[in-house]
C-alpha cells in the first residue's frame, strides 16, 4: 500500500473526531514530531507526556484522540512522503519570498519608483563612514585594453545616436569619450532630484546585459528597474549583511558581477571588493587581506580554486557564504571538504528569464527547489524535446508533452502579468524565438529557457545540459554534463569539456572530449577506457579525446564549445594531440591520419 493510501485511513479517522466533537491535534501534533524530530525524541516526549499526566491531566484529550494519535503512527511510515519532507523549509522559504515581494513592491509604488540611485543615497546618508568599494591589485584603476579597442571599434555608431560614452576614472585614452572622475568630484553631495526620474516607471529598461555567447551570439537582454530591485536583494535575502564585505572577481558587464555583486552590496549596505580580474592563486590571499566574508562564483570558478595546490592555511580564511550558479556536484563536496563548511547558495536563472530557481535547502548538486505553494506563483513545465530542432514534442492535440519525474526535460517557464519576459532590444525576431506557446492548453504562453533539467520526486531540480550541447547517438541522447562528471573523477584529467561532433555517414553525432591534463600526470589511454567503459553506457562514451594545454571559457567561465564542434577530429586541422576509442586492443589510441580516414570513410567501426 503506498503512502498516500495509507494517508486515506487516518484521515478518515480525524473526520470522525471531528464528527464527534473530539479534538484531532493529537493525532497531528504526534505525526509531526515523529516526521520532524525523529523517532527518538518524539517517542521521548510522548513518554514524558504519560509520565507527568497526574501533573496535566486536565489537559489530556478524550481517549478517542489519544487512539487517534496511535492509529496514525501506527500506520504511517516513520518518514514523511518525499513532497512533505521538506515541508517546514518550504513554508519558511514561501513567507521569506512573499515577505521580500511586498517589500519591492511598496518600494517600487512610489512615484517616481525606487530605483537603485535611490538605496544608493539612502545607505550612504545611513554609513557615511562604510567603505562601498574597495579595489585591489596592480590594475585596478586601468583601462583593460581589450575593452577600449572594442569600444573605439563602435563610437562612431554609438555617438551618432547620441549615446554618452565614459571611463571610470581621472583620465580618457580616447577622443569623443569622457573620464568620469572629474565630474564625480565636482558633483554636489545633495541627493539626485527624483524629477530626473519622473518619467520612469516598473518596466522601464534601467540595464541592457549582454548573454554570454555560449550557444550563439550575445544578444542585449533588458533588465527593467523592477527586475534589478529583486536582483539587487539576493544577497540580503542569501542572509547577508550590512556587515558583510563580498568579494567580486567577475566582469561587470555580467549579471552577477554587476547586480548582485555591486549593486547588491550598494542596496544592503556592505563593503565590495572588486578584483581586476579572477586569479586563483590569489583568491584567498586577498579574502584575508579584505576580511571578505561573501564570495561569488559562476561556472567553473571553484573548480579552479580547488585546483590550485592544496596549502596548510586553506581553511584560515572569514569566507561564510558561497552564492552563484554552475557548481557541479562533485566540485562541490571538493570544495566544501578543502575550504571549510561555507554555507553555498545555489541558484539557477537567466539574464533574460522571467523566472529562476533557489537550492534554498542546501541539497550538493541541485540548482533549486520547488514546492506546491512556489509552482503556483511561479508555474513552469519540464517538456519532451527533439534534439535535431530543439523544439517541444507536441502530442496528437497539439500540446507539449510533459517527462515523468526524474526524467530530462526542456525547462519551460510560464509568462505571466508579474513575470514578465522583456525580451531582447533589437529585432523582435529574436525575442520571439524564445516564446512557447500551447504548452498545457490553448493559448497560453511559455519562456523557452533552452536548459534541459530533471527534477525528482522531493521538488529538487539537477541541471542536466545546455539544448545546444545535448547530442543524439544511434538512437540515444547524450548529456554533455554527465559524461563531464564520470571523466573528471579520474585523477589524471583536470578539467573537461564534452561536446558532439558529425561524423560522415552516420546519423547523429559521436562523443568527443577536450581535457587539461593535472600537472605532473600522463595521458592514461587503458584506464581512460575501463573507467569510460565500466561507468557509461556504450552511446555516452566518448569515442575522442582532444588534449590542450587549456580549456577556452567565455568571459563567466562557462566552457566553450562551437569552436571544438566547428574542427571536429580533424588530424589535418588539429595540432593538439587526439586519441580514438580503440576496442580491439581497449584504449585510447592516437588518432593517426590513416585511421581518421577510416573512419571518415566508414571502414572504422564507431
Amino acid at each position: 500500500m503506498g503512502v498516500w493510501q495509507k494517508l486515506t485511513f487516518p484521515l478518515l479517522l480525524l473526520l470522525l473526531l471531528v464528527g464527534l466533537r473530539q479534538p484531532p491535534w493529537p493525532a497531528a501534533v504526534a505525526l509531526a514530531l515523529r516526521w520532524f524530530l525523529g523517532d527518538p525524541t518524539c517517542f521521548v516526549l510522548l513518554g514524558l507526556a504519560l509520565l507527568a499526566k497526574p501533573w496535566i491531566s486536565s489537559w489530556m484529550p478524550h481517549w478517542l484522540s489519544l487512539v487517534a494519535a496511535g492509529v496514525t503512527l501506527t500506520l504511517l511510515p516513520p518518514q514523511p512522503p518525499p513532497g512533505l519532507r521538506w515541508l517546514h523549509k518550504d513554508v519558511a522559504y514561501m513567507l521569506k519570498i512573499l515577505s521580500y515581494a511586498l517589500k519591492t513592491r511598496r518600494l517600487l509604488n512610489k512615484q517616481p519608483p525606487e530605483t537603485f540611485v535611490d538605496a544608493l543615497e539612502r545607505q550612504a546618508r545611513a554609513r557615511p563612514d562604510q567603505a562601498a568599494l574597495v579595489c585591489t591589485g596592480s590594475g585596478a584603476h586601468s583601462i583593460t585594453n581589450n575593452l577600449q579597442e572594442s569600444l573605439e571599434e563602435v563610437l562612431p555608431q554609438l555617438l551618432a545616436e547620441n549615446i554618452s560614452c565614459f571611463y571610470l576614472g581621472h583620465s580618457s585614452p580616447t577622443p569623443g569619450v569622457e573620464a568620469l572622475g572629474p565630474a564625480l568630484d565636482a558633483a554636489p553631495s545633495d541627493p539626485v532630484p527624483a524629477s530626473f526620474r519622473a518619467q520612469i516607471k516598473w518596466r522601464s529598461p534601467a540595464l541592457f546585459i549582454y548573454t554570454s555567447g555560449t550557444t550563439g551570439l550575445p544578444k542585449p537582454a533588458i533588465l527593467s528597474h523592477e527586475r534589478v530591485i529583486q536582483m539587487s536583494k539576493m544577497l540580503s535575502f542569501c542572509e547577508a549583511t550590512a556587515d558583510d564585505v563580498v568579494y567580486v572577481v567577475l566582469p561587470l558587464y555580467h549579471t552577477i558581477g554587476l547586480v548582485l555583486g555591486v549593486l547588491g552590496c550598494l542596496e544592503l549596505g556592505a563593503t565590495c571588493v572588486l578584483a581586476p580580474k579572477f586569479s586563483a592563486s590569489r583568491f584567498w590571499a586577498d579574502c584575508r587581506q579584505h576580511g571578505v566574508t561573501v564570495i561569488q562564483y559562476v561556472g567553473e570558478v571553484l573548480r579552479y580554486l580547488c585546483n590550485v595546490p592544496e596549502q596548510p592555511e586553506d581553511k584560515t580564511h572569514p569566507v561564510r557564504l558561497a552564492m552563484g550558479n554552475g557548481l557541479r556536484e562533485e566540485v562541490w563536496k571538493t570544495f566544501q571538504q578543502r575550504f571549510g563548511p561555507i554555507r553555498i547558495w545555489e541558484f539557477y536563472g537567466s539574464t533574460e528569464g522571467n523566472s529562476g530557481l533557489m537550492n534554498y535547502v542546501g541539497r550538493c548538486g541541485a540548482v533549486g527547489k520547488t514546492n506546491c505553494f512556489l509552482r503556483m506563483l511561479s508555474p513552469f513545465e519540464l517538456v519532451q524535446f527533439d534534439i535535431e530542432t530543439a523544439e517541444p514534442i507536441r502530442d496528437n492535440q497539439g500540446f507539449c508533452i510533459p517527462v515523468r519525474p526524474g526524467e530530462a526535460g526542456l525547462l519551460l517557464t510560464k509568462i505571466l502579468k508579474n513575470q514578465p519576459f522583456l525580451g531582447y532590444r533589437g529585432p523582435k525576431e529574436q525575442t520571439k524565438r524564445k516564446l512557447v506557446t500551447d504548452v498545457r492548453r490553448e493559448g497560453d504562453l511559455y519562456y523557452n529557457t533552452g536548459d534541459v533539467l530533471s527534477l525528482d520526486s522531493e521538488g529538487f531540480f539537477y541541471f542536466q545540459d545546455r539544448l545546444g550541447d545535448t547530442f543524439r547517438w544511434k538512437g540515444e541522447n547524450v548529456s554533455t554534463r554527465e559524461v563531464e562528471g564520470v571523466l573528471s573523477s579520474l585523477d589524471f584529467l583536470q578539467e573537461v569539456n564534452v561536446y558532439g561532433v558529425p561524423v560522415p555517414g552516420c546519423e547523429g553525432k559521436v562523443g568527443m572530449a577536450a581535457v587539461k591534463l593535472t600537472p605532473g600526470q600522463n595521458f592514461d589511454g587503458q584506464k581512460l577506457y575501463q573507467h569510460v567503459h565500466s561507468r557509461l553506457p556504450a552511446y555516452a562514451a566518448p569515442h575522442f579525446i582532444r588534449i590542450q594545454d587549456s580549456l577556452e571559457v567565455t568571459v563567466t567561465f562557462k566552457l566553450m564549445k562551437l569552436q571544438l564542434v566547428r574542427e571536429g577530429f580533424d588530424v589535418g586541422v588539429i595540432v593538439d594531440p587526439l586519441y580514438i576509442l580503440d576496442h580491439k586492443t581497449q584504449t585510447f589510441s592516437r588518432l593517426m591520419p590513416d585511421v581518421y580516414k577510416a573512419v571518415c570513410e566508414g571502414t572504422w567501426k564507431l
